[in-house]
């Protein structure tokens, strides 16, 4: 279903680089599943990277088809550069959802956040400039863009002081976080934060 919306569709607005073959992959999934940014993996130097079944950053559930396709895939056929944008793009029947995921210490996860929120915003000015993908957005009930966070370290490791006092400030804000809050985002979408190992349900 994505596939065929990008490839019938975005390269009109976005032109793709000339003599280029485009062949988007798309993923389907229904009930448990997970996902993980495969370029961060391949540079990551923690534990978990020599490992595929500890890779995954992001569980998800869906009792009804899910269809997935990795933004960064669609944009590499881009004539122009369009700017940082997200992870996936996940579609069911009843709701479109943008994805930008990280793994992070916890002192450097508050710096991630803005960074991802921009990332997501981009993402939905290129999808929203082409009117056959802001069609398909706009039918959908509910619309979500998602931060999600994997700690790279386990939580009883603290390296010095100000880490320390970075994980205080989390705590803090642990306090009010649940996977179920959400606050407004740009394009009539929902934001949520969903730090592993948390599930998004769809």
């Amino acid at each position: 279903m994505l596939k065929e919306l990008f490839e019938s569709s975005f390269y009109i607005t976005f032109p793709p680089v000339t003599h280029t073959i485009i062949n988007l992959i798309e993923q389907i999934h229904t009930g448990a599943f997970s996902l993980l940014d495969i370029k961060a993996c391949n540079g990551c130097k923690f534990a978990c990277s020599s490992d595929a079944a500890s890779r995954e950053q992001l569980r998800i559930t869906s009792d009804q088809e899910v269809y997935i396709i990795n933004i960064d895939q669609v944009v590499s056929h881009i004539k122009d550069t369009v700017g940082e944008t997200c992870d996936y793009m996940l579609d069911t029947n009843a709701s479109t959802i943008l994805v930008e995921m990280t793994c992070s210490t916890a002192d450097n996860v508050l710096d991630k956040r803005p960074k991802a929120r921009r990332q997501l915003r981009n993402t939905l000015a290129l999808l929203f400039a082409n009117d056959n993908i802001k069609q398909h957005i706009n039918k959908k009930s509910t619309n979500y863009v998602v931060f999600s966070w994997k700690e790279t370290f386990s939580s009883t490791v603290l390296r010095d002081n100000v880490e320390h006092m970075m994980r205080g400030m989390l705590e803090m804000a642990d306090e009010v976080y649940s996977p179920n809050n959400e606050s407004s985002f740009d394009f009539d979408f929902k934001f949520k934060e969903i730090r592993y190992p948390h599930v998004l349900s769809m």
